[in-house]
């Protein structure tokens, strides 16, 4: 058998992920750039990193979240042959290999064509497989809504995922949640929940919640927030009566009062405003969620969505459909928000449509004949007025009844 190769070479893919226009090492993943993933499974998989792809070596492409073990085995199994991995049919696999190009469908699972090892040699590649070790967990949901499909989390040790477009910042942010959730033992595990519950006196598992949080110096959290399986960093603000789940909130960051964080990533000085929702949601630093509830959304640096708009995120009767490189293609899931760019502002009172992506620097704002912008001195009093093409006008001249001549 050939010499196993200890170098890696990272090769460039020229992506820019839409519409944020950022290459793959800049995506934010739990609040860290995936070129410092990718550094840190570089190391812990004992892989020297070169410049040039000289065989006999490991070839991955900047897009690669996943870990050291996962490259550190797929190198031991490929014994020096030239290899391609492939990620084992999973739940996992199933839910975040759409819209990932160089990723088909084989027998085994799916086939990443791009994480490959080079030989130097002439002989046909070998699928190598890559388990991603996951653990599911049903989501419970009302038949009439999902069409009776079932709902599975997928909470993998070793995910392997490649970062092409903003829906994948989004899965690579659950993928790397589920990931350091499962880095500990099983034994490991289980002593941790004994010892939470004999702090609490209570094997309910929504008392020692409360107490599994990992809260920086110099946070402000109102008394009656509630904060449960989350990680919040240095000077962090929660408002009364917010209550933030199993997230992520950067340094800095505040959820005012009456919010709600679910599953979520927020990073450096972000905000999710008074009585807002999020739930597996990504926030760029200094954005701002202010819509009342926003599902499966990635806001880019310093996004401003207002109060009063909404961003629909569920399909009744099919998956939702997003854009790659101009091909509308589907996404895999019924359940997906949208991407607003770095600097976009959105107005409040305007609906978004599933699955877009609201460019860099772009303002939108409410039509104004759905304001009343203009309204005339002389209006009747005590007679029903409505808004017609932005004027207050008698609501009886809408039904074509006799009148005197419009104000």
């Amino acid at each position: 058998m050939r010499s196993v190769a200890t170098k890696v070479y990272v090769e460039p893919s020229g992506r820019r992920i839409e519409p944020f226009g950022d290459t793959p090492g800049q995506v934010p993943i739990q609040n860290r750039l995936l070129a410092d993933w990718q550094e840190e499974m570089i190391e812990d998989a004992g892989l020297e990193r070169i410049a040039n792809p000289t065989p006999p070596c490991l070839l991955v492409p900047d897009t690669l979240f996943t870990n050291g073990v996962v490259l550190r085995r797929f190198v031991e199994q490929a014994g020096g042959r030239n290899a391609v991995l492939v990620l084992r049919d999973s739940v996992f696999a199933r839910t975040t290999t759409p819209v990932q190009p160089l990723v088909v469908r084989c027998d085994d699972g799916f086939r990443f064509a791009a994480v490959r090892f080079l030989s130097g040699g002439d002989e046909p590649a070998t699928d190598v497989p890559c388990d991603p070790e996951e653990k599911t967990i049903p989501i419970p949901a009302p038949a009439a809504l999902t069409g009776g499909k079932a709902i599975e989390l997928a909470l993998a040790r070793h995910p392997v995922i490649t970062v092409h477009h903003w829906v994948h910042i989004l899965w690579a942010n659950q993928a790397a949640a589920g990931m350091l959730a499962r880095q500990a033992s099983a034994a490991r595990f289980a002593l941790r929940v004994a010892w939470l519950s004999v702090r609490v006196l209570s094997l309910n598992r929504w008392r020692w919640l409360g107490k599994a949080n990992k809260i920086g110096r110099g946070c402000n959290i109102h008394p009656t927030a509630l904060i449960e399986g989350s990680t919040l960093e240095d000077n962090v603000t929660v408002g009364a009566f917010a209550r933030v789940l199993f997230s992520r909130v950067g340094r800095g960051a505040m959820v005012m009062a009456g919010a709600q964080v679910e599953a979520s990533v927020l990073g450096e000085s972000a905000t999710v405003g008074q009585d807002a929702t999020i739930r597996l949601c990504v926030l760029y630093p200094g954005s701002l969620a202010g819509q009342w509830l926003m599902q499966m959304c990635v806001f880019g640096r310093d996004a401003v969505t207002f109060p009063g708009g909404f961003t629909l995120d569920f399909n009744l009767d099919r998956d939702a459909r997003v854009r790659l490189d101009g091909i509308s293609q589907s996404s895999g899931t019924r359940f997906l928000g949208s991407a607003f760019g770095h600097g976009c502002r959105v107005g409040a009172g305007t609906w978004l449509a599933q699955g877009r992506m609201i460019p860099n620097g772009v303002l939108i704002v409410r039509s104004p004949d759905l304001m009343i912008s203009r309204i005339p001195a002389d209006l009747p009093a005590g007679v029903p007025l409505a808004n017609h093409k932005g004027t207050l006008r008698p609501l009886r001249l809408w039904h074509g009844m006799p009148s005197k001549k419009e104000p």
